[in-house]
């Protein structure tokens, strides 16, 4: 294999390299970013339900209230 073969399939592997870089770079960006969606809804619930159970609460205690 000739000099000039050599460094054209180096190039042609670092160029391989890179693009492989990049898209792994983006599966890690978007990876996280799903996780941080699916953090936010499931907080966004837990704090639902938390809201859910303080207004059955309070209308436990209204109802408690004018029994008495």
């Amino acid at each position: 294999m000739k000099m000039n073969d050599c460094l054209g399939k180096l190039a042609e592997i670092k160029e391989q390299l890179e693009l492989l870089e990049k898209q792994i770079a983006e599966r890690i960006k978007n990876e996280e970013t799903n996780e941080a969606t699916t953090m936010n809804q499931e907080r966004t619930d837990i704090d639902r339900k938390l809201a859910q159970l303080e207004l059955k609460n309070a209308r436990e205690r209204i109802r408690q209230y004018n029994v008495s």
